[in-house]
């Protein structure tokens, strides 16, 4: 979309326009960090073999990386994603933090392969799994919601996750702009009255609930 992307390119501010310390760490420590890493070349082998494709998208890439930082800066008790995510972006999210426990829907075949790879902190949920008791309870600290995951069973897991959240819940929307319907969707999201904090990164929007933080909404430089 066109339009969304140039209305991002106007009103994204760089760290230097930032005055929350919360946020300038993040965007120093995370959207800023150029660095090589020897898990991104892990990561995108990962998915090389998943896919049966040599060549992957940039933004992809940039993307799981961003991923991967996120994960990495935040060490969450764990990693729930919604929807389908591509292997890219698992591995990414695993490989952030290896004592971290990240739960999704996917098939054994996909987990034999990140075990042979060394990725064995990812485990497979069932659909049917979502709503018990236990596992409502595993998201509170980071929560992933694909792009193809913004149906109506999303608002229904959404409010779960809700009932459940901390202070330092880490929510992140991928494709906040890859149409209207998810603009739409994403507007709401950042309304909730539980939400102190957003970050929108053209690519994911990114939900905190951090107390003692006036509520603000962010276009962050990425």
């Amino acid at each position: 979309m066109l339009g969304s992307w140039l209305k991002y390119l106007f009103r994204r501010k760089s760290e230097y326009g930032i005055h929350s310390p919360f946020v300038y760490e993040f965007m120093r420590k995370v959207l800023n960090d150029r660095g090589s890493n020897r898990d991104y070349d892990t990561i995108y082998r990962i998915a090389r073999l998943r896919n049966k494709r040599k060549h992957i998208n940039y933004n992809l890439r940039k993307q799981s990386r961003l991923l991967y930082r996120m994960v990495r800066y935040f060490e969450p008790d764990s990693v729930v994603s919604f929807g389908k995510v591509s292997a890219l972006n698992t591995a990414a999210m695993a490989l952030g933090h290896l004592q971290t426990k990240v739960y999704l829907e996917e098939s054994d075949d996909f987990l034999e392969l990140l075990n042979s790879m060394g990725v064995v902190n990812v485990s497979l949920i069932q659909p049917e799994e979502f709503d018990s008791e236990h596992f409502k309870r595993l998201n509170t600290g980071f929560v992933f919601f694909s792009r193809d995951s913004f149906e109506e069973d999303t608002w229904d897991y959404l409010a779960d996750c809700l009932n459940y959240k901390t202070s330092d819940s880490v929510f992140v929307f991928e494709g906040i702009h890859h149409n209207r319907d998810m603009e739409d969707a994403w507007e709401e999201i950042k309304g909730n009255e539980d939400v102190s904090v957003t970050f929108d990164l053209y690519c994911v929007g990114m939900v905190f609930f951090r107390e003692g933080i006036e509520k603000q909404d962010f276009v962050l430089k990425y």
